[in-house]
């Protein structure tokens, strides 16, 4: 990821120049969301939460109903996640720190093949207001995924620390609804690069 911090700057800029045109610092994290998500080997749909409690803690965390595609079709499964954060205003946008663990498994129909996953989740990500409805976010996670279980070969579980980069650009279409479309740059160990996309409702 040698872009990395040219598309970062690119969103710092964006939103600078955003600001200077009287957009206002106004980010609502008080959201409720329904989404699609899919890699190499998984699809995903998905509900997620967050708030913001007081001036800087943020609480949120999601539910996945996963099912397999490519060479893992036919697997269903469940993965829940749970996370804290930190929220800091940094001129036009905001620098959030987050922290999060999730865990969920998969299974076959016939139940003949099982399998286990855990995973812990710390980044920082730059959220800012472009304009026009416009926001977008960039950051990056130290991934910890831990794949196990009772039934699976010795090739299907491992052990993996990755670096995420991910990007979001969202539309506000009102005051309360958006839509979320999103980009994570990832190892192909734990699925490959993932698209994301959302509709959500802020309160």
């Amino acid at each position: 990821m040698k872009h990395t911090p040219i598309l970062l700057l690119t969103l710092v800029a964006a939103s600078a120049s955003a600001a200077q045109y009287g957009v206002l610092h106004d980010l609502n994290y008080n959201r409720f969301g329904v989404g699609y998500e899919s890699d190499k080997y998984l699809k995903s749909v998905v509900v997620s939460g967050e708030a913001k409690l007081g001036e800087y803690l943020l609480i949120g965390g999601s539910y996945s109903d996963v099912t397999g595609k490519g060479a893992d079709e036919g697997l269903d499964g469940k993965f829940s996640r749970f996370g804290l954060g930190l929220v800091f205003n940094a001129g036009p946008g905001d620098i959030i720190i987050r922290g999060s663990y999730g865990q969920g498994n998969l299974e076959n129909a016939d139940f003949t093949a099982f399998g286990v996953a855990d995973e812990t989740s710390v980044g920082v990500s730059y959220r800012a207001a472009l304009g026009d409805g416009f926001e977008g976010e960039f950051g990056y996670a130290r991934v910890h995924t831990r794949v196990a279980g009772t039934n699976l070969d010795a090739a299907a579980a491992f052990i993996k620390n990755d670096n995420v980069f991910k990007a979001s650009l969202r539309y506000n279409i009102t005051k309360n609804i958006d839509a979320t479309v999103s980009y994570a740059f990832r190892s192909k160990v734990v699925g490959g690069n993932s698209f994301g996309l959302s509709a959500g409702y802020s309160f």
